[in-house]
């Protein structure tokens, strides 16, 4: 039959395994020695190193899986909506099928990017005639069983369960079997306790590695959803167990930060400082951060590599959530400038009004909405209306209910505000420094926080919350309510929706919010709720994915069962 690329999937990473790894012909275990193989490159700790940073870079290929435009972890879910009027972006549920860009792109990064690499390195670790110091060899297995554990809890969350492959392999395989979720995540398990038992705490500075805490944070996260799936409760007791190692000190000295660090000649709180350019790693004094993917301008290797090319990509934060101010006119009818200092966005995480209005009820002085997080002012910047230059931006709503921008004495013009695309708040965590100096392209090169501590306190709120001790569950929640100077939450107030209310408050632009709702059991339930714009379309069996349609082509010599309702 015909073959092109997107016929591989699960198998092309395995023929590429053959190709690297060869098989028992003496043909075939020669040693090349004009190119990096196996053989001749992971034979010492400069090789494992190289292969290790090859893996760091992998993980940050998560990134941009959707390339410029698609933010897969945060569309179509409780906070944004696919902020333009077409019916991409989950804004409709139905074109989610296993064909998808996002079904078969996570797919492919799973197992050809990361997966395939960690069981290269942990195979080979195994050789004896490998030159590496005990205390080296421990440290490369750690890192690999982290990623392929990480890996793995992101395919559980997304597809279910999947097919497990814990080894090179050397020749065509066309016969998978997919395991059980609940085997795929004790795998996982497996892999992080290993992984926590070997790596080392958190020392000396090297930004953007991974240390014993990252390990048993995402434990924690692990031992919930064992938890959830087994109906064995003594899980909970393990994941608030891994949770107090990280915030006890344990695995290492983190600290939720309540006094403000950095660069203090700015205005700001010590929320901001969090996510400030240059301090979302410990060497700038964050000791909250427990793993940030690194950015660096003008850096070979410094920054991401979008699908299908060469083009390298910063972070790609501002360009999805900030709205595309430059499409507002001044009311003379002169449009903004694209980007001046800030980034330009396009609009694409478009918030809800969960996220612009609801979770802010409850508490409006909330540090987490203050004007230094949370942008809800903005100004004309066409120097070519000297009039309105530097003024803020004024709108208000017309006889026929539409936004339209105001003129400075109050009357209104005819030019409507798309409120979706152009006009709404702009979460702060995404400001930053553009990456290699391209104000247009909307990306920076902040450095991208994937754990921080507040989300180890959140993960134990909710194991507390789960076994049923709730007075737990509000402490550790008001530990983080109490540094944003909100209200305090008493322990009857602990539900599943509080907990994600206060996920959203705290973690914006950080979590991948759709596997947290896919974790939790409740994305239909949420989008029915709080997404007009995908409330229509999405249905019970969107909880996962579906398998990509090129893997169950290519499998021909076992049935790979497809998920319900797809």
């Amino acid at each position: 039959m015909k073959r092109n690329r997107s016929t591989f999937t699960l198998v092309s990473g395995l023929i590429l395994a053959v190709l690297l790894n060869g098989c028992s012909s003496k043909f075939l275990d020669e040693i090349p020695l004009d190119r990096f193989s196996p053989e001749n490159f992971l034979v010492d700790e400069a090789g494992f190193e190289a292969a290790t940073v090859a893996l760091y870079r992998a993980a940050r290929q998560e990134h941009v899986i959707g390339g410029n435009n698609f933010d897969y972890m945060n569309l179509g879910t409780d906070l944004v909506e696919w902020g333009r009027y077409d019916s991409r972006g989950f804004k409709d549920y139905h074109l989610l099928n296993s064909q998808h860009a996002a079904v078969e792109g996570y797919w492919r990064w799973a197992y050809e990017d990361m997966i395939r690499q960690c069981n290269l390195i942990l195979e080979t670790l195994d050789d004896p005639e490998v030159q590496l110091s005990d205390e080296a060899r421990k440290n490369f297995e750690a890192q690999a069983k982290f990623f392929r554990g990480y890996t793995y809890n992101v395919l559980a969350t997304l597809y279910g369960g999947v097919p497990i492959v814990a080894d090179v392999i050397s020749e065509p395989k066309f016969d998978f079997q997919r395991s059980s979720k609940e085997e795929v995540l004790q795998f996982v398990r497996q892999d992080l306790e290993d992984a926590s038992a070997l790596l080392p705490i958190v020392g000396s500075v090297s930004d953007g590695r991974i240390y014993k805490a990252a390990a048993f944070h995402l434990l924690s996260e692990v031992y919930i959803s064992l938890g959830m799936e087994t109906n064995d409760a003594s899980y909970f007791d393990r994941a608030i167990g891994a949770a107090s190692k990280v915030i006890d000190g344990e695995a290492g000295e983190y600290q939720i930060m309540i006094e403000r660090f950095g660069d203090l000649s700015r205005p700001g709180d010590v929320f901001s400082d969090l996510f400030y350019t240059n301090q979302q790693n410990r060497a700038s004094g964050n000791m909250e951060v427990i793993w940030s993917l690194q950015f660096e301008s003008f850096t070979l290797g410094g920054g991401a590599t979008f699908p299908g090319g060469n083009t390298v990509a910063g972070n790609n934060t501002p360009r999805w959530w900030f709205p595309e101010q430059e499409k507002i006119r001044t009311p003379n009818g002169s449009f903004n400038i694209a980007a001046d200092s800030l980034l330009r966005g396009i609009g694409v995480n478009s918030p809800l009004n969960y996220l612009k209005y609801d979770i802010w009820r409850l508490d409006p002085d909330d540090m987490r909405n203050s004007p230094y997080n949370i942008r809800r002012v903005f100004y004309y910047n066409n120097p070519d209306d000297p009039e309105y230059f530097g003024k803020p931006i004024r709108t208000a709503l017309n006889d026929k209910g539409q936004r339209v921008i105001a003129r400075k004495d109050g009357t209104l013009t005819n030019f409507v505000v798309d409120t979706l695309r152009e006009y709404y708040p702009w979460i702060r965590k995404a400001d930053g420094n553009a990456f290699e100096d391209n104000i247009v392209g909307g990306q920076s090169e902040n450095d991208l926080i994937q754990m921080r501590l507040a989300e180890t306190y959140l993960l134990r709120a909710e194991a507390y919350f789960r076994k049923g001790d709730l007075p737990n569950a509000a402490i550790d929640i008001n530990v983080l309510r109490r540094r944003a100077q909100a209200i305090l939450i008493n322990p009857e107030d602990v539900t599943i929706d509080f907990l994600l209310d206060e996920r959203a408050r705290e973690l914006v632009m950080e979590e991948p919010r759709r596997r947290t709702l896919a974790r939790m059991g409740v994305l239909y339930e949420r989008v029915k709720t709080y997404n007009p714009s995908s409330a229509t379309s999405i249905q019970p069996h969107h909880e996962l994915w579906p398998i990509p349609q090129s893997v169950i082509d290519s499998n021909k010599e076992a049935e790979m069962d497809q998920n319900d309702g797809y």
